[in-house]
This record gives structure tokens, sequence and C-alpha cells, in this order.
């Protein structure tokens, strides 16, 4: 019995699936934030450098007029703190440096060293660290004379207490819980598609060890992704055919064993009859056991050429055949015609043409399908007609009986192996069922194929082609 199976388990698919998923988010999360941060400071970087060259060049030149007008630097600190309140020399010359130095701290150094201006007054008298890496240094020169260094602190300097690295610590936080952030949202939409894209994958994988374990009803039912459906699908079709071939497979283990107990019934029946003294070996008894002998030496050929030809191991002998010969060799068959009281015709197309192939198994095909009709169509009234073409493609032959003709139902089936489609009346006449299926093999190893029309009350027409090579 069939049955839909959709038993999704859990498998490490999922995850690697959901790992690569959140891997993927927070690598490109993270890329993405270190190359806005690494932009960020470098703009903030030159902006901080730009407005401290804008101090100094404003301050630089308070330096050199106040060199300019005393010829040292000695008290340009009290200077400059005239200039921040409003009075004294500094304001009067336009000093804009005192505002400056409210933002950022400032300090100017003589020639040696020695710090002459702080703007924090801290180290006014002082000398600066030469390894000193918190400033950014600037000389300032007077007709080609170094006579000052302006010192202007460096806010983004590693370590330093700044709200300009405060700013960027803060950037690096909100940047982390960012991608924290992001790193769960991939969490979660990792597993939920990783479960969606596996869930088909699983349903599979039960329906593989299902038929594994030798469940072939099995079938996959899904509704979803096209690449899905169509897996799914040819999973079914394989399914389908593998279920097809074990019921063929029982049914062809069932039809030998059938067609072998009826001869070993009766040989054996003879002889344990013979044993006993119960019959006397007559010459009657002992042709009806050569007969039975002969069926099943002619069933256990006919399975063997059935096995070689589905294995594609049938050697074909090909050679150049002249379709006048056929009839000749049809002779014998004509015969027992004429003698069962059926009309029999062969004719021949205008324009036909030799053609090669196996001429022993081409000579087997038309005799299983002729012997088939014999069968079929009335005696002392019958006609069966043969016909040869010659086609594009090769030769065609059309086998053409006024029989009772074959139902719609057992068309699809009637080169099986085994089938009847009249049971009793093929039994009658000593079939095995292999006859129909031994003509399709042979016409298949020749690269042809072959089919039949018929309705019921009309006629059978059997119909094969021979492809030229």
């Amino acid at each position: 019995m069939l049955k839909k199976i959709w038993q999704p388990n859990k498998t490490g698919l999922i995850s690697r699936i959901t790992l690569i998923i959140i891997l993927v988010a927070v690598l490109s999360a993270a890329s993405s934030g270190l190359i806005a941060y690494t932009i960020s400071r470098n703009q903030f970087a030159q902006y901080v450098d730009r407005f401290s060259l804008n101090t100094v060049q404003r301050y630089s030149r308070q330096v050199e007029n106040y060199y300019l007008s005393y010829g040292k630097l000695d008290g340009f600190q009290d200077w400059m703190a005239l200039g921040r309140s409003g009075r004294g020399p500094g304001h009067m010359m336009g000093n804009p440096a005192g505002r400056m130095m409210v933002d950022r701290r400032i300090l100017v150094t003589n020639p040696a060293g020695i710090v002459v201006a702080d703007s924090e007054e801290l180290l006014i008298g002082t000398r600066l660290p030469a390894d000193n890496d918190t400033y950014s240094s600037y000389p300032v020169r007077v007709n080609g004379k170094q006579i000052a260094t302006i010192q202007v602190f460096s806010p983004l300097k590693r370590g330093l207490a700044s709200l300009e690295n405060r700013y960027l610590s803060e950037i690096q936080n909100r940047m982390a819980q960012s991608i924290t952030l992001l790193a769960l949202a991939a969490l979660l939409v990792g597993l939920l598609l990783a479960k969606r894209i596996t869930r088909p994958i699983n349903t599979l994988s039960s329906a593989i060890h299902e038929v594994a374990r030798g469940n072939l009803g099995v079938r996959v039912d899904y509704q979803g992704d096209r690449e899905f459906m169509e897996l799914a699908e040819d999973f079914n079709r394989m399914a389908e055919e593998l279920y097809s071939h074990e019921q063929n497979r029982n049914t062809l283990f069932a039809n030998i064993a059938h067609e072998l107990r009826t001869p070993l019934s009766i040989i054996r029946g003879n002889l344990e009859a013979i044993q006993s003294g119960n019959l006397e070996m007559s010459d009657e008894i002992k042709s009806g056991l050569v007969d039975e002998i002969i069926r099943l030496t002619r069933l256990v050929k006919d399975l063997e050429t059935m096995g070689q030809a589905e294995a594609g191991a049938l050697r074909l002998n090909r050679e150049f055949i002249i379709p006048e010969d056929i009839a000749e060799a049809l002779l014998p068959l004509r015969l027992s015609m004429e003698e069962a009281g059926i009309d029999f015709r062969f004719s021949l197309e205008p324009g036909a043409r030799p053609f090669s192939a196996d001429r022993h198994r081409l000579l087997q095909i038309l005799i299983n399908l002729l012997t088939n009709a014999m069968r079929l169509v009335p005696e002392n009234g019958g006609k069966i007609e043969l016909s040869l073409r010659t086609i594009p493609q090769g030769v065609e032959f059309q086998l053409q009986d006024n029989g009772p003709g074959i139902a719609a139902e057992d068309i699809p089936h009637l080169f099986e192996r085994f089938y009847r489609a009249d049971e009793s009346r093929s039994r009658e006449y000593g079939g095995t069922g292999l006859g129909l299926a031994i003509a399709r093999s042979y016409v298949e190893a020749h690269g042809g194929h072959i089919w039949v029309e018929s309705q019921p009350g009309k006629g059978a027409a059997f119909y094969f082609t021979l492809p030229q090579n």
C-alpha cells in the first residue's frame, strides 16, 4: 500500500547552515563596521588636523609679531594673557589666539626647548621632554631662522583622555553592540532559514532510508520551491519504477514457477505411476514425456534469451536481406496456416529495398507475431496479411489480422513477459506468454520500435521498424 510521508529530522546540516549564515552576517557586519570606523576616524583625524593647523597658523602670526616687536620671546605668556583679557598689545594687534587656546592646549617653546607660553599656564619655564608624543610640533621661522616651536595637543593619541577619543570610543562601543544584535538576528534568521532549507532534504532522506529498507511504497509530497519539487517528483518517479520492477519481478517468479509446475507435475506423475506399476511405458507415454521436456527446454531457452536481451548482451549478426527472400523463409508457417484454413498474404510495397538485419532474429520476430496471430484468428476464415515497406529511417513491417481484436486495457501490457490477454486460449495452444516479449527484445536490439493498434471486434495490427545504420 502506498503512503505519503513527511517526517523532517534534526541533522547536522541545520547547525552548519545556521553557523554559515551567522558567520556571513557577522563577518559582513564586522567588515562593514571596521571600514566605516576607519573612514570615520580618518575623516575625524583630518578634521582635527585642519583645526589644529588653523590654530597654529593664527597663533604663529602672533609669535612672529611679538618676536619682531621685542626681538625675543620672554614675556610672551603675559602678553598673551593681556590679549585674552581684552587689554594690552595682544588685544591691540587683533590677537585671536586666546579664544583658540580655550579649545586646544598650546605650548610655545624657544629654540632651546623651554616653554615660554602655555595655554593652561602650568609648564612655563620648563623643558618639554624630547620624546614627548602627546603634542604635534610646528616650527615658527622669521627670515629663515627658527625662533620658536608651537606644540599643539593631539587629542587622538592612543591612551589619552580627551573628548575626541571618548567620541571614537563611543563609536566603537555602538558598533560592537550593533554587531552583537546583528549576530542574534542572524542566529534567529539562520535557524528559521536552515529549517526551511533542510526540511525537504530531511523528508527526502527519510524516504530514501525507507526505500533502502525495502519499503518501495514510499512517496514524497512537497509543495514549495521549484528545485525541491522537481527533486521530489524525480524521487517519486524513481520509487514508482522500483515498485513496478519489484512487482514485475514477483510476477515473473510466480509465472516461471507456474509454467514449470505443469510439465514437471506431468513428468513426475507419469514416472511415479510407472515406478509403482500402475502405468506401462508405452510409446504414447514416452512421446508425452518428451513433449513436456521439450516444453521445459523451450521455456528455459526463452528465459535465457530474454535475460541476454535485457542485459544488452544479445549479439546480432547483421547481413543484407532481400525482401523477396522473406516469403521463402516463411513457407513452412504458410503451409501450417493453409492446413488450418487461414488465408495468409505477404506483400511488398513498390520501392522496397534490401536492408541490414540479423536474419535469424528477424525470422524469429515474424514467427512469434504470426504464431500469435494464428491463435487469435478463426480457423477456416481467418485472414493474416504481412506487408513490408521502405521508410526514410529503414524498413517497416505491418502484420494485420481479422481476429477479435485486443482490449484497450491489454495493449500497454501486451509485450510484457508471461502476459496473456486471453489466458485460457493461450494455454490451450501451449503458449508461455514470452513470444511477444522476445519479439520486442529482438526489435529493440536492432534499435527499432514495435507497437500494436487494435479495437475490439476489428482485428489487430502489429507494427515494427528496423532502422538502417
